[in-house]
Formats: C-alpha cells, sequence, structure tokens
C-alpha cells in the first residue's frame, strides 16, 4: 500500500506540472546555436541578418534543431553529448518472469513492481571525413532494470544490458526515388548483459538506418545484420552463442515514430517484427512533457519480444512512470 501510495503521488506532481510547463529549449538557444555553426561557413562579408533569415528556415526542422545543438557544444570538453534518451523510470510494473532465473533466485521471488533506468551518451570522433557532414561517433548506452523494492534479494538489480558501438552518420539530404533521407548511419553494434553461464546474452550486429523528417513526425527505419557466432558444444560452454535464434524474435529491424505533438509533447512510438509465419515482435509507446528547465515527464509502454536481452525469447508488458534527462528531439 505504501508503494501504491507514492506510485500516485508521483502521477499526481507530474500531472499537475504539465499545465504550468514551458518549452524546454529556449529559442534564443537555438538561434544562437545555428548562427554560430552557420557562421564557420560563410564569407566574411555575409551580414548576420542574412544568417538569421537562414536560420528561421532550419529551426524549423526538429531533427535540425538537434544536430544544430549538437554542433554547438561538441568541441567543449565539459560536455558529453546524449545517444538515445537519458531516462529513470523508478515505478515500472510488469509480470515477472523468473524462467530464465530459476537457478539464480534458489527459491526467492522477483516483484512486478521495479525500477527501470538507461544512461546513453555519445562523442564525436571525427567530423566531416572526406565529405562534409560526413561524422564519426563514439556511443556508449547501458539499460537497467532494478528490483528496487524486493528486500528479499537486496534490491538487486536484475539485468543491465550494455551497449557499446561505432556509429558514420551523414547528416546531409539525400534522395531515394523521390523519398528525402535527412539523416544516414551505419555503425557497428555490440550488445550484452555482462553475465556469465546461463544468463549470459549478448550478439553484435551492423546496422544501418535512414531518419525521414516530415513536419512533425520523424520517421527512424533501422535494419541490421547479425554478425554469426559458433554454435556452443555444451549448455556451460563460455564460447558460442548465447541466444540463438534471436532475429526469430527480435527480427531484422525496426521503425521508430516520434510525433511533436506541441513544442512541449512528444509521443514516440517502436515497432518490430520478425515477419515470419511463428509471428512475434513489440511495440513500445512513450509519451514525454516537460516539467521544469531541462526535465521532462515520461511514461512508457512496453508489450512483445525483446524488451531487455534476457527476455529475448520471452513476452513482456510493462509500464512505467518517471523523468527523462534527455529526449530524442
Amino acid at each position: 500500500m505504501e508503494v501504491k501510495n507514492k506510485v500516485l503521488t508521483c502521477l499526481l506532481l507530474l500531472f499537475n506540472c504539465i499545465a504550468v510547463a514551458k518549452d524546454s529549449i529556449p529559442h534564443e538557444d537555438i538561434m544562437f546555436a545555428c548562427v554560430a555553426e552557420l557562421s564557420r561557413h560563410v564569407k566574411d562579408d555575409v551580414v548576420i541578418g542574412d544568417i538569421k533569415k537562414q536560420c528561421n528556415e532550419k529551426i524549423q526542422d526538429p531533427l535540425e534543431k538537434r544536430i544544430l545543438l549538437e554542433k554547438s557544444v561538441s568541441s567543449n570538453p565539459f560536455a558529453i553529448l546524449p545517444h538515445k534518451p537519458n531516462y529513470i523510470l523508478p515505478f515500472t510494473f510488469f509480470d515477472a518472469n523468473e524462467v530464465p532465473y530459476k537457478d539464480a533466485l534458489q527459491g526467492y521471488k522477483l516483484e512486478d513492481l521495479e525500477a527501470k533506468f538507461q544512461v546513453s551518451l555519445k562523442h564525436v570522433i571525427t567530423r566531416d571525413v572526406f565529405i562534409e557532414n560526413l561524422d564519426i561517433y563514439v556511443a556508449f548506452t547501458a539499460t537497467s532494470w532494478w528490483q528496487a523494492y524486493n528486500s528479499d534479494i537486496s534490491a538487486a538489480f536484475r539485468e543491465t544490458n550494455y551497449e557499446p558501438e561505432i556509429i558514420l552518420s551523414y547528416k546531409n539530404p539525400w534522395s531515394f526515388f523521390g523519398l528525402t533521407i535527412d539523416h544516414s548511419t551505419l555503425s557497428f553494434n555490440h550488445q550484452s548483459n555482462g553475465q556469465a553461464g546461463e544468463l549470459s546474452r549478448s550478439w553484435n550486429r551492423i546496422i544501418a538506418g535512414v531518419t525521414i523528417v516530415d513536419d512533425n513526425l520523424i520517421w527512424n527505419i533501422n535494419t541490421w545484420y547479425r554478425i554469426p557466432e559458433e554454435s556452443k558444444l555444451s549448455t556451460g560452454d563460455p564460447s558460442g552463442d548465447d541466444n540463438p535464434n534471436i532475429e526469430n524474435y527480435m527480427g531484422y529491424g525496426e521503425l521508430g515514430l516520434l510525433w511533436k505533438v506541441s513544442p512541449n509533447h512528444n509521443i514516440d512510438f517502436m515497432f518490430r517484427n520478425n515477419l515470419k509465419s511463428d509471428n512475434k515482435g513489440a511495440i513500445q509507446i512513450g509519451w514525454s512533457f516537460p516539467l521544469y528547465t531541462h526535465l521532462r515527464g515520461y511514461v512508457e509502454y512496453f508489450n512483445g519480444y525483446g524488451e531487455s536481452l534476457i527476455y529475448y525469447n520471452e513476452n513482456v508488458s510493462r509500464i512505467g512512470i518517471g523523468v527523462k534527462l534527455t529526449d530524442w528531439l
């Protein structure tokens, strides 16, 4: 009952803040970032008024806003760029599946209430490789599921997924059969849960992605190729494939959509499917809204396979509420 009261209090605080919240990125900050970036590429006789006119057009594009803001701070040695969203969900509810943990739990139970959080950062290795706006990044994402309210197992971290990657990013628009591609990426991605033995999960992928901006709708399409691994010789073999046939559950790509309902409210959507007769996939829906300064409220719902590596072949349904420190856009 005490935990439920905390959840209700959290909900009330979040929704009370929605009506009075302001845009988390002031217009003048975006304009300053745009003017600073464009000034690097114009002749000395171009007046500031002409640069501002160009910026007024550029900053109507929500993806362009993020790119400009990132460029404005990327050379600052005291600034770290976000990659995927950074968030904390103190309260998430799911039907705790104990199948993968049957030996590790030793008779104890998982609780349906747990916390989830994600830390995701990136760093620019070099800009304008060979051509303008072709950049190389390194990124790291860690997502954790924490049995914070389960004193029987010492409030243990149930699962953490680690995801380092190297990314080639091209930010110039180009056309594909008449469709404008606003942003393109090619990356090498490793994902692991850092466990050993029967709880170990990992895979390596080459991921190609494109982003398409259609007014307040931002579409992101990723497709991947899994780098093959040898089969294990035995269950306890430390080498070999920890999660065979993961593609049957995670598929070979995912579709993402971000809808900027207003300057302050975002709804994001993720869809995966294996596109096979034995159909398996996943959906995720999130809503983020400003609370104060750069802090945003966040509600997330997930249903399907592959929420985490330990559950790559288990169906999970989860809803959570908390705050975002950084959003997609």
